[in-house]
């Protein structure tokens, strides 16, 4: 998350050249990720309009029966993606 954060706003990278960096940068021989299934769905729901942030700890929750977060327009986005409910705390 934190590369992800330098790539945007230090060097001003939009979603889709920061999905190719880190697929570039995860591509490479001497990087090893603890879960590249996990990190690749993080970054195609990035690169299709999910917040890198949001994308990360709903791709960590596909385990979970229910994720909360007050953002509604997360909700609505999250519920297209997972089997996993969505919703806000407030509801």
């Amino acid at each position: 998350m934190e590369t992800e954060w330098v790539l945007r706003f230090r060097y001003k990278f939009k979603p889709h050249d920061i999905c190719k960096a880190l697929r570039n940068l995860f591509g490479l021989p001497n990087i090893y990720l603890n879960n590249p299934i996990l990190i690749a769905q993080v970054i195609e729901w990035h690169e299709n309009g999910l917040d890198f942030a949001d994308a990360f700890h709903l791709a960590n929750s596909q385990n979970c029966s229910q994720f909360y977060t007050f953002d509604e327009k997360f909700v609505k986005r999250a519920k297209m993606l997972t089997q996993c409910d969505v919703k806000n705390p407030c509801d």
